[in-house]
């Protein structure tokens, strides 16, 4: 059983539509809250719209959030189980004297508005059945409203914003129970934050013209009320709601772009809060340092050149095994069955390793990996590659490939042949150049060698057997590749160089 003095915070998001970027801040920032005051964060489906909820945006959420590593502490709580629980709240405010039954139509609540704005008044219910004892005649349909106070007002303390005050005369008898029977946010939220014994409710500042209302209701049912916080709203670039074309897709549509978890969260931290001039941090060091004295007032702007960076500083900060785990599981699909098999291998590893200070992304990861794990030749783009501005330079370039081959086919004939064992047999029983004990720098001196012999640089010689290595001229480094590959696989494929 849980302290009942500790933190219980909770993440609640509404199943219709897929987990933004919006809410797994939120979400993050409670976990987060959760998390450093040895407190608990829980997770409840607000599903109480039955037309709209759909169970795979459910499904979106709960797996979102595991991707992320937002692990709830207690099992789900959904609120479309709990109906009869709120229309049953909703009745003893009723018979307390702090709800009432109200018949009026929706058209007839809507004239009531446009009359006020009419008169230049705050468009609200006019309060026709505050006072009503019975229903009037013929009347079978009816919502639940609150009797909000007509004079006074409420306020709290916001974590975040400070002291927040609302007058009670700019609050409506807000709807409790619909006409269709199902409870609004404000009652269910209430009653469910209270249920789950909540201390903090930390959520977008969206929510603030909600919290009046609810501290009413906390009020009226004599129930202890928790902590506020309100974080500011996330803007695109050009200061407006973030919206898909920002970036506020699903968190999974990130994790299919290739964004580790850890980079995601990094940047979503700080849309909102800081920890003196640190950028990157780790998911630890998040725990460690998050508080609301740091959490900023103003909105944050979302910016997908920052979050691409810290991407790629996390790519390079993680290990090459773990990332290899990421391109398997997620990038499967890239992928044929011999390929992918090369890949699951200490080779895969080594490839892996080469590439990732070069990208941003997994997903570049991965399709970097797919020509030089694939068995045999690749498509080259022989348009691309300059041969130099001599037309005669070109068989040049050739006989210097042929020449390196040359040399390096004896340095492998000369040794000896050990058969790779396991996963790893995939790739034969030819060594490597790293095998032969060449390093990237006898790599370098041996082609440099080649390339003063036949009179051309360096990079003339390089670029054509990188295309033929990698089918790229951007690749992993090519005499980091040459020491990786197998020499029977990077010599076939550099031997097509003479049909180029």
């Amino acid at each position: 059983m849980s302290n009942p003095n500790s933190v219980r915070v909770r993440f609640a998001p509404s199943p219709t539509g897929f987990l933004h970027i919006g809410g797994v801040r939120a979400a993050l920032y409670n976990w987060l809250y959760a998390r450093k005051n040895g407190g608990e964060f829980l997770l409840r489906i607000e599903d109480t719209d039955l037309e709209r909820s759909e169970t795979r945006y459910t499904e979106d959420f709960l797996k979102s959030l595991k991707w992320l590593g937002l692990q709830w502490d207690e099992e789900p709580l959904f609120q479309s189980k709990r109906l009869d629980l709120y229309k049953k709240r909703a009745d003893e405010l009723v018979e307390q004297g702090h709800a009432y039954r109200c018949y009026c139509s929706e058209a007839d609540v809507e004239a009531m508005r446009e009359r006020a704005m009419a008169a230049g008044q705050k468009p609200q219910y006019d309060r026709t059945c505050r006072e009503r004892k019975t229903p009037p005649p013929g009347a079978s349909t009816y919502v639940i409203r609150t009797k909000t106070p007509l004079e006074g007002f409420v306020e709290f303390e916001d974590l975040i914003r400070g002291t927040i005050r609302f007058e009670n005369a700019d609050l409506d008898d807000f709807v409790l129970i619909r006409s269709n029977g199902a409870p609004t946010y404000n009652l269910s939220v209430v009653v469910d934050d209270v249920a789950s014994r909540m201390t903090h409710i930390l959520r977008g500042d969206d929510h603030i013209n909600n919290t009046p209302k609810q501290l009413h209701l906390y009020r009226f049912f004599n129930y202890p009320v928790p902590k506020f916080a309100h974080l500011p709203m996330i803007l695109g670039a050009d200061k407006k709601k973030l919206s898909k074309r920002h970036g506020a897709v699903s968190a999974n549509a990130y994790r299919a772009e290739g964004y580790l978890p850890e980079a995601l969260l990094n940047f979503l931290a700080r849309l909102g809060w800081s920890h003196g001039d640190q950028e990157v941090f780790s998911v630890d060091e998040m725990v460690q340092h998050f508080s609301f004295d740091h959490v900023q007032k103003s909105s944050a702007v979302f910016n997908t050149e920052k979050l691409l960076w810290l991407n790629g500083t996390h790519i390079r900060n993680t290990t090459a095994e773990r990332l290899l785990g990421i391109v398997i599981e997620d990038f499967a699909e890239f992928f044929d069955p011999e390929t992918s098999a090369r890949i699951d291998t200490a080779i895969g590893v080594e490839l892996v390793r080469l590439i990732q200070p070069k990208v941003k992304l997994v997903k570049e990861l991965a399709e970097q990996l797919v020509p030089l794990c694939k068995p045999g030749q690749l498509e080259v783009d022989v348009a691309t590659i300059k041969w130099g501005k001599d037309p005669g330079m070109k068989s040049v370039v050739q006989a210097a490939v042929r020449h390196f081959i040359e040399l390096v086919s004896k340095k492998v004939e000369a040794a000896p042949q050990t058969p790779r064992k396991g996963k790893d047999a995939v790739w034969g029983s030819s060594p490597s150049l790293g095998d032969l004990g060449m390093s990237h720098q006898d790599v370098d001196a041996l082609m440099r060698q080649v390339g003063e012999q036949h009179g051309i640089k360096l990079g003339e010689l390089a670029q054509p057997m990188r295309a033929a290595l990698t089918g790229k001229l951007v690749s992993a480094g090519l005499f980091d590749v040459l020491t990786v590959l197998p020499w029977e696989l990077s010599e076939s494929r550099l031997k097509r160089i003479e049909n180029f």
